[in-house]
């Protein structure tokens, strides 16, 4: 049985899995892609899988009793293009995600405003979750078209083989 939202003793804490991107834009759509993909798999009951698209603060304010939020975004960070990248918070270290999301004055992420907005006002609305996994997958091109290129789609079955670790080896420890 799945935990209600205010019911922070149970034994299984809920998940949002949020795929951020633009599926118009190549590698830009990556996290859509995988949410895709985890849409065929059976997932816990206290999981929930969500096409963000481009309006994560939209998604995020109305996610109420979110314990724990994975987000999965193509983010430039000079790998090389396929790269998957991995990064937990806990909520109080809100500020050092928002350090790594502006470091070197551009942009890692084109939803990183939105997120960081986002857990921004959550937090103010006592909604914030506890912890924040970011999986993030360095594009090859964001130009106009439909599909991933081949650097970014030969790691689909890894990001979401990576989600599905984060979630199987969930221990609630209160």
């Amino acid at each position: 049985m799945a935990a209600k939202p205010e019911d922070k003793c149970s034994s299984e804490r809920r998940t949002l899995i949020l795929g951020l991107g633009n599926i118009l834009l190549k590698d830009e759509g990556v996290g859509v892609r995988v949410i895709e993909q985890l849409q065929e798999q059976t997932l816990p009951d206290n999981v929930e899988v969500v096409d963000g698209g481009t309006a994560c603060m939209d998604v995020l304010l109305t996610a109420n009793g979110i314990e724990r939020l994975i987000v999965i975004d193509a983010m430039r960070a000079g790998r090389k293009p396929g790269t998957v990248y991995k990064a937990r918070f806990k909520a109080h270290q809100r500020r050092q995600l928002e350090q790594i999301f502006s470091r070197g004055g551009s942009n890692i992420s084109l939803h990183q405003m939105g997120l960081v907005e986002a857990l921004a006002v959550a937090e103010k609305i006592n909604c914030a979750p506890d912890e924040i996994v970011i999986i993030g997958v360095e594009p090859n091109q964001t130009d106009c078209g439909l599909e991933l290129t081949e650097e970014v789609k030969s790691k689909l079955s890894e990001i979401v083989n990576t989600v599905l670790e984060e979630i199987g080896n969930d221990i609630y420890t209160g």
